[in-house]
């Protein structure tokens, strides 16, 4: 089962800008393998964009967080809230149908208010100067632990209802 068998891409892509727009993050939705799909891209700070632009700042900070998160999401079919390995808020919710994980919907690029950039790893990472990543940092706004958990469950919510549809039309 894919992603756009459950709703078309448009829809998800609606999603996605309905996620930047509330909750501030950069909304993506991935299918199972860990691939966005929507062609749809938000950004919430200049970080993101700039580690991204990177191959390895991808595969070093991004890829490694998402299939990490993505992997628990998947063996306890529940949201996770962690933060990737530059220090910023991450959240996955799991698209479970028939007991499979076909996706997963989420955000990032925020602050969690406990925790800070680690400037030094991106710079080894993704090889921007730690100067320029704090300068990059300028404006990224903060999420508690609870309103970023908060923001998981309306997602599931979300989810919830998307599927429930889904099922009606099956």
């Amino acid at each position: 089962m894919q992603m756009t068998d459950i709703q078309p891409k448009e829809a998800w892509q609606a999603l996605e800008q309905e996620i930047f727009e509330r909750y501030g993050l950069n909304a993506r939705v991935y299918d199972d393998k860990g691939f966005t799909f929507t062609g749809h891209t938000t950004w919430s700070n200049r970080l993101c964009p700039a580690i991204k632009a990177v191959p390895q700042g991808v595969s070093a900070i991004c890829s490694v967080a998402h299939q990490a998160m993505a992997a628990e999401a998947r063996t306890t079919s529940a949201s996770v809230v962690a933060e990737c390995d530059a220090g910023l808020l991450k959240i996955c919710v799991p698209v479970m149908v028939d007991g499979q994980m076909v996706g997963v919907v989420g955000g990032c690029g925020r602050f969690l208010a406990e925790g800070e950039i680690d400037a030094f790893m991106i710079e080894k990472s993704a090889g921007i100067p730690e100067t320029q990543v704090e300068d990059l940092c300028a404006g990224i706004t903060a999420m508690t632990t609870d309103e970023a958990e908060t923001v998981a469950a309306e997602l599931a919510e979300r989810v919830d209802a998307i599927l429930r549809d889904f099922a009606l039309r099956r």
